[in-house]
């Protein structure tokens, strides 16, 4: 159950991350219209926005400037957005609603999906690379090219469809979780502290965390889902290796005291979700 503080920070951020979507999304007025609606049509669809969130709470805690975390959060988010849209797809998950309504490809068909996907991938990077100060832009770009990459989130896509789902190796379904869902909450944590100027320690302890936290997002995931982890331990036993994680996450930031305050309640909210 979410703490009022949690609720309050989750509505109040939530507000600054829709507008700058919007923002930066390009209006269904510029030519070729279609493909922007579609793109805004997914994006601003709702979501949880936790790695956004992340972000900004990242960059708060270190005492950076919201409106420089705000275009690495939403450049995140789109990267995000862009895997669900592929992943909906017939030729991967042939999924047809997302977030309770029709899933891209339903509303404008296959090939529009596969464009708009691309579109949101472009349009992150090109979000980093308009930021003013080029050392930043240019450690963003890179992070984020390859927590996306073959070495994060694409990697563990590919993992993912070529998992045989009797295998019995453990270390195999860790490994494509940390890529496959892991790398972007992490990079959505390191983002914040790239944003704020944080120093090399901070960053690796932040780093940490937001690995920690992205393996326990997928564990529960799979709790509610009824797979994965549930393949290879209980319920129970599953619950019991998130809150582990958890709680070695929050290890991590002890150090930054009454600062980690969002930070321990989001991962604490990752640990408690239901849906």
């Amino acid at each position: 159950m979410m703490t009022e503080i949690l609720v309050s920070y989750l509505k109040e951020k939530s507000k600054v991350i829709e507008k700058a979507l919007d923002a930066y999304l390009p209006s269904i007025e510029e030519v070729p219209p279609m493909i922007h609606e579609a793109m805004r049509y997914t994006v601003l669809n709702g979501g949880k926005r936790i790695r956004p969130v992340l972000t900004l709470a990242v960059c708060d805690m270190f005492g950076g400037q919201e409106k420089d975390a705000l275009a690495a959060a939403c450049a995140i988010e789109l990267i995000h957005t862009y895997s669900l849209i592929h992943d909906d797809l017939p030729c991967m998950d042939n999924a047809d609603t997302r977030r309770g309504k029709e899933s891209c490809h339903q509303k404008y068909g296959e090939a529009a999906a596969l464009l708009t996907g691309d579109a949101l991938l472009t349009h992150a990077f090109q979000i980093l690379a308009s930021l003013d100060e080029q050392a930043m832009s240019l450690r963003l770009v890179r992070e984020l090219a390859q927590a996306a990459g073959t070495r994060g989130m694409i990697g563990g896509q590919v993992l993912d469809m070529q998992l045989n789902k009797t295998d019995q190796d453990l270390a195999k379904l860790d490994d494509m979780n940390q890529r496959k869902t892991g790398a972007l909450i992490q990079m959505s944590c390191l983002a914040g502290a790239i944003t704020a100027h944080a120093g090399f320690d901070e960053e690796e302890r932040i780093s940490s965390f937001g690995r920690h936290l992205g393996f326990a997002f997928q564990i529960v995931d799979d709790i509610i889902d009824g797979d994965g982890y549930l393949r290879f331990m209980s319920a129970k036993q599953a619950k019991q290796k998130a809150e582990a994680l958890i709680k070695q996450a929050k290890e991590e930031i002890s150090c930054f005291q009454a600062k980690n305050e969002k930070l321990c309640l989001l991962a604490d909210a990752v640990l408690n979700r239901t849906a």
